[in-house]
């Protein structure tokens, strides 16, 4: 039995409220990973006040994945700029608790959460 093909993985800019925003679609693993460091570092040059990257279309992340997601984290402290997760999937937020990375990043149920905090410099607080 074949597999079925993977979601097309696509990742999107956008600026508002001086945030960069990327929305990320599809599967980030393997041989999409370096496409998300990719477009966060040329997010990095526009120095904006912080990144969101809007996952609610990412439904499967591998350690490979785990780690672009890491690489990001570190290079907007390296920059002291915010980042946070918006519209994290159920699984991907499983592999973040799993390998104990969950607390290390900012999350929030949407975009417009993740900038109205970023406005407020609040955290997301699980329930």
């Amino acid at each position: 039995m074949i597999p079925p093909a993977s979601p097309a993985f696509d990742i999107h800019s956008r600026f508002e409220r001086e945030w960069a925003i990327l929305t990320v679609t599809g599967d980030l693993d393997r041989s999409t990973a370096e496409r998300l460091k990719n477009a966060a570092r040329t997010a990095w040059k526009t120095e904006p006040a912080g990144l969101v990257l809007d996952l609610a279309t990412v439904s499967f992340c591998d350690s490979v994945g785990l780690s672009g997601l890491v690489y990001v984290l570190r290079g907007c402290q390296a920059r002291d700029m915010g980042l946070a997760l918006a519209g994290v999937a159920p699984r991907v937020e499983r592999i973040l608790s799993l390998t104990r990375l969950l607390s290390a990043f900012d999350r929030f149920h949407s975009v417009e959460e993740a900038l109205k905090a970023g406005e407020d410099g609040q955290r997301y607080e699980s329930p």
